[in-house]
């Protein structure tokens, strides 16, 4: 155990020792790999730099060596004029510079000494030029961090370097060319103008808050001012205030633009209908679906509504001075108001494209066509504090929807019983078209409670119970009253008239649906119970025209909230509750009179027969008198 232990230890610390380089060599290959860009650029940078000082030392050694040959020639006592040389450099260049005529030594001396100082001064300006030469690194840095006052201050100081060294009126065109470094520091800084109002007004498409909007509007306008300082000194341009007119109208619709992007990406994210779809898909069912579907469509109008205020109350901040009309005529006034009504007005065209098309993919009840349309109607009275008010608009969406919808429960109603009509005649089998009526059904049929006189013509009536034994009708009716209970959750005055044409051709329909059976039902050869069928088409028809169109006439006009009709119909109820008021209360004299002449007529007879019975009494009294006279008379005489 003692020999083996540490030969193991080894092995352990030689395999981690492994494992540890191979780690290692892992993690030196993905940085190498996360990096390889970064060498890549620097390999690529060194090879740039290492070129521009090759180009460098060629320009220095081409452009000193004829001067240095000059000078050597100037100072060579045994060099005469004209003399020819057969050295190594016989350029074209150096034998223009030999063959023209060579100045005097002092000359030419004079010259190195003034160009000699021109690079000493040069030289003490090292760190100043440095620093000249690091502004459009240095404003790009600021953009990059958001630095927008100082990247301002340095696009300022650009139109300084310009007027001063650029623009000047005493410098010629000669001289202007010979500023390159000025020329090459000016045209960066402008080129780092353009990428500072590029992100400005990116930002501007994101989520900011009215002090950042301000601040990057205030940001732009500043930058604005730059421009028109540079086009100032550049051009001395006399209509300064038609090109910041123009200037401020073009800020105002980079201004929507941005936003109006902002509006889109938001509204795209989380208040499409579809992504509701797909959301309500993973849990589903048809219930969830919808209600999904609804809270997206809900939320959706919700977030379009807020930014849509946000963005004009932001413009409306910051562009308000610009609604006054302007110094320079009259009758030119500003189009701020203008830019703002057109963009509002599209953006209104565009919610309601969109709500239109989801109501009418994703909308089945009226409870959520109601929910939708309180969202819409408190979103268009929002906006009318801003004079942008579209609740006019919102009818002609909303209206047919909710027609729609209450005709398609009466359709399915009637295509039911007409379905159930035509099976049962094919089948030739009548059981389905007959059930029970129930014995309470003439009193309730009429809806009027004969012990509460007090009726309610703004409610419902109730539905007449003789319905009970024709099935196929009461389902028929129970569909109309189910397409009214919807209707009472939504009930729009404009589709009033569309819903009673709709009411008129349904029962139209229905009339012509029990025709055709009653017509089909007399057919002869009519199999099954050909005789049930008949009495129950006869009865079906019978039975809608005299209960169920009334019916049906009359709970339409209260679900619509009629008042003429309600009136009327509570004058009619009121004269008939009248009369069965008084009805009954005849009808309880008459009972009245007749128990007290019965009691009364029993009260005499009772006294008649009270007085015979003591009449009889009496006259036996004397009887037995005159018998017990007569015994005793007779008992005497006896006696005698």
């Amino acid at each position: 155990m003692t020999d083996i232990s540490p030969f193991n230890h080894d092995a352990d610390e030689r395999v981690a020792a492994k494992h540890a380089v191979s780690i290692a060599e892992e993690n030196w290959r993905s940085l190498c790999t996360q990096y390889a860009s970064t060498f890549v650029a620097a390999e690529r940078r060194s090879s740039d730099i290492q070129s521009a000082l090759k180009e460098l030392l060629q320009e220095i050694n081409c452009n000193t060596k004829p001067s240095v040959k000059r000078v050597g020639r100037a100072l060579d006592p045994n060099y005469a004029e004209g003399d020819n040389d057969d050295e190594e450099d016989s350029e074209g260049e150096e034998e223009d510079e030999d063959n023209g005529p060579t100045q005097p030594a002092s000359a030419l001396l004079a010259d190195l000494a003034e160009k000699h100082r021109l690079r000493r001064r040069t030289l003490m300006q090292h760190s100043s030029l440095l620093e000249l030469l690091e502004l459009p690194s240095l404003m790009d840095a600021c953009v990059r961090s958001s630095l927008y006052e100082d990247a301002l201050s340095i696009a300022g100081f650009a139109n300084t370097l310009e007027r001063r060294h650029l623009i000047d009126s005493s410098s010629t065109e000669k001289e202007v060319e010979k500023q390159t470094v000025v020329v090459g520091v000016v045209s960066e800084i402008r080129r780092r103008e353009a990428d500072l109002r590029r992100m400005l007004i990116h930002r501007l498409r994101g989520d900011v808050t009215m002090p950042q909007c301000l601040e990057v509007v205030t940001a732009l306008r500043r930058l604005n001012g730059v421009e028109l300082e540079r086009r100032n000194n550049k051009s001395g341009e006399h209509d300064l205030e038609g090109v910041h007119a123009a200037m401020e109208m073009r800020l105002q619709v980079d201004f929507l633009e941005a936003r109006d992007a902002w509006l889109e990406g938001g509204i795209a994210k989380i208040g499409s209908a579809q992504a509701a779809a797909a959301a309500a898909s993973d849990k589903g069912g048809a219930s969830s679906r919808t209600s999904a579907q609804a809270e997206q469509i809900l939320d959706g109008i919700e977030r379009y509504r807020t930014r849509c205020f946000e963005i004009v109350t932001q413009f409306l901040a910051i562009f308000r001075g610009s609604f006054a009309p302007s110094t320079s005529s009259s009758n030119n006034q500003d189009h701020s108001f203008s830019l703002l009504s057109m963009w509002t007005a599209r953006r209104v065209q565009t919610f309601l494209t969109s709500l239109n098309s989801n109501l009418i993919s994703h909308v089945h009840d009226t409870a959520t066509l109601r929910d939708a349309l309180d969202a819409s109607s408190f979103f268009a009275s929002s906006m009318g504090r801003v004079g942008a008010d579209f609740q006019s608009l919102l009818a002609p969406i909303f209206e047919p929807l909710l027609t729609k919808m209450i005709v398609g429960y009466w359709s399915d109603g009637l295509n039911g019983m007409g379905e159930t009509l035509k099976a049962c005649r094919d089948a030739g089998i009548a059981g389905p078209l007959f059930g029970t009526e129930t014995s309470s059904s003439k009193d309730r049929s009429d809806g009027i409670n004969v012990d509460d006189v007090d009726v309610q013509s703004s409610r419902t009536p109730h539905p007449p119970r003789s319905l009970l034994a024709l099935p196929p009708l009461a389902r028929f009716l129970n569909a109309y009253l189910t397409g009214l209970n919807e209707l009472r959750r939504c009930l729009l005055p404009g589709a009033f008239p569309s819903i009673r044409l709709a009411h008129n051709k349904l029962i139209a329909d229905a009339k012509m649906a029990l025709q055709a059976n009653e017509r089909a039902a007399l057919t002869p050869g009519l199999r099954g119970e050909a005789t049930k069928l008949r009495e129950a088409a006869a009865k079906m028809k019978a039975e809608f025209d005299k209960c169920v169109e009334p019916y049906m006439k009359n709970t339409l006009e209260v679900a619509l909230g009629s008042f003429d009709y309600a009136m009327a119909e509570a004058d009619k109820a009121r004269i008939e509750a009248e009369k069965k008021a008084a009805l009954l209360a005849a009808e309880k004299a008459r009972v009245a009179a007749e128990e007290r002449a019965k009691a009364e007529a029993e009260e005499i007879a009772s006294r008649r027969k009270a007085e015979a019975e003591t009449a009889a009494a009496e006259a036996a009294m004397k009887m037995m008198t005159t018998e017990e006279q007569g015994n005793s008379n007779e008992e005497m005489k006896a006696t005698d």
